[in-house]
């Protein structure tokens, strides 16, 4: 297979269409023929649920908001921030400020200023607006200052972060009526970005048009009258990846992903725009009060029952792997193994042993019950790719080798979203799917440590100390410096059985129609440097 330089799905905004796709007819752009004012045609596996990303983690939004959108800065393949809607900054681990450039817009015509920066990330504190970005994001303890006359915004947290200045920079920033009525951008737009949402039909697609008074690129990137940017762009919800398949070799589409068995027959004959390793599955263990996951020796005889290597074949339709980190994503800030050395090794005998000794007991081929309790898991998976019901069939099943018993709560992201990170989550469900995607640890951080839904982000209630006393020892450092303790912060999770690392495989973005070189890296909303030859 042919393949691109890698990029991030979803950075899509700049990409020239040539003479071989979309609709209009050619001109020259240096040696390529591209087509002027044309469509580009893109397919998604899902509905991307609510636009707005202050209120909506969901990786496949991740495909669809960058277009509209811009940020602080975007990460280039080395993994170094560069300017953008901020044109120079100066952070520490517990302080980042930012300036922001002059001469970007909004879509009522008001220029970008400070406060409205800065009013993004006071939206996101706000604990009444249900903001998922609390903590992934900023700190909840963090402090956002402005000054519009010096175009700086300041934000200061208490708790010291490695990486505060990139989970900070590379959030979306939306203009003010997006903050004043978040259901107006529920399936809309309002940024600064080079498009504009048009039409939105859940379900079915949603259709971006191309600002051709855009004038405020950053270094490197198209604005609205470079030759070959479409005209018009839309997503199409088509869940079936073969149908996905037969429509991007029919010419329908101009860019989409196909995973599985079809794969193969793609790849014969559409380039590769890009590929990134995609953490796919793994599993939190509750550990609220109460929960069978608050013991440690519950956590890993439960975690012994599991064949990690058979379930990541079944997920990954024996194309992939078992992750080693909590941050795969280029570029790769860190990169280490500290999965592999401290997962509980596959062991049914060990686990019902260790089990028993906790008081978890059974006669014949029952459900092990406690104190009159039957020990049965309540599971919440999400079905985003179809191999993730076998899946969790499949981990039912070996729990139940054991004498555990699941019950099935499987759903669309949107319904896994909202149950696992609603108030109450971790008290009501005892096991729930994780497949976190990232390109630095401290952003997936806030996920397994710190406040519960709705006030943060961690659904499964994990307490580790150890995983603590290490994340101190990285917060004192910035970037590359702080990976050494991440690792032993990471190990701490898995060797405790807090999560479980299941399966990560290769997903590749087929294009046709399409040319361009883009600078690999998440976030997708930063990661959009095309040259238009």
């Amino acid at each position: 297979m042919k393949k691109r330089q890698l990029i991030a799905p979803g950075a899509l905004a700049a990409l020239v269409l040539s003479a071989c796709g979309g609709g209009g007819g050619g001109t020259g752009s240096g040696d390529i023929d591209v087509v002027e004012d044309g469509t580009l045609v893109i397919g998604i596996h899902e509905d991307p649920g609510n636009l707005f990303r202050s209120l909506n983690n969901s990786a496949t939004l991740s495909q669809v908001f960058p277009i509209a959108y811009e940020a602080p800065v975007w990460f280039d393949e080395d993994g170094e921030a560069q300017p953008w809607l901020a044109e120079s900054w100066e952070d520490t681990p517990t302080e980042v400020e930012w300036t922001i450039r002059e001469g970007v817009q909004c879509p009522d015509g008001s220029e970008l200023d400070a406060e409205l920066v800065a009013d993004n990330y006071r939206w996101i504190l706000d604990p009444d607006n249900g903001s998922t970005a609390i903590g992934t994001v900023i700190p909840p303890d963090a402090e956002i200052d402005h000054d519009n006359d010096a175009r700086t915004v300041t934000v200061t947290t208490e708790t010291p972060n490695s990486f505060l200045m990139a989970q900070i920079g590379i959030h979306p920033i939306a203009c003010r009526e997006a903050l004043e009525d978040p259901d107006s951008v529920a399936a809309g737009t309002d940024g600064t970005g080079l498009f504009e949402l048009v039409e939105a039909v859940p379900g079915d697609h949603y259709t971006f048009e191309r600002k051709d008074d855009y004038d405020w690129p950053r270094e490197g990137a198209p604005d609205g009258q470079t030759a070959g940017v479409p005209q018009t762009v839309e997503y199409r919800i088509v869940e079936n990846p073969s149908t996905r398949a037969n429509m991007l070799l029919a010419g329908d589409l101009n860019i989409a992903s196909v995973q599985g068995p079809d794969e193969d027959r793609v790849a014969e004959t559409v380039d590769v725009l890009m590929e990134q390793d995609r953490i796919n599955a793994g599993i939190a263990y509750s550990q609220a009060e109460g929960m069978p996951g608050e013991e440690e020796e519950v956590r890993i005889a439960l975690t012994k029952a599991l064949d990690i290597e058979a379930l990541m074949q079944v997920n990954t339709s024996g194309n992939g792997e078992i992750p080693t980190r909590l941050a795969t994503l280029e570029p790769e800030i860190c990169q280490y193994d500290a999965v592999g050395p401290n997962t509980p090794s596959y062991d049914p005998d060990e686990a019902e042993a260790m089990l028993d000794e906790a008081g978890w007991t059974r006669e014949g081929d029952g459900i092990r019950t406690r104190d009159g309790e039957e020990l049965v898991l309540d599971f919440a998976w999400t079905t985003r790719w179809p191999e993730n019901s076998a899946t969790a069939e499949m981990m039912a099943d070996m729990w139940e080798e054991i004498g555990v018993g699941v019950n099935h709560d499987g759903g669309d992201h949107g319904a896994w979203t909202e149950n696992v990170f609603s108030e109450g989550s971790t008290e009501h469900y005892e096991v729930m799917w994780i497949g976190l995607n990232h390109f630095m640890p401290g952003a997936l951080g806030a996920y397994v440590s710190g406040d519960l839904p709705p006030s943060g982000n961690n659904f499964a209630a994990i307490e580790n100390e150890d995983f603590a006393a290490a994340l101190a020892e990285a917060e004192d450092l910035s970037g590359a410096d702080a990976c050494d303790a991440w690792e032993q912060a990471e190990a701490a999770l898995y060797s405790s059985g807090d999560m479980v690392q299941i399966a990560m495989q290769p997903d590749a973005t087929y294009s046709q129609g399409v040319e361009g070189t883009i600078a690999p890296g998440w976030p997708t909303i930063a990661a959009l440097l095309l040259t238009a030859d």
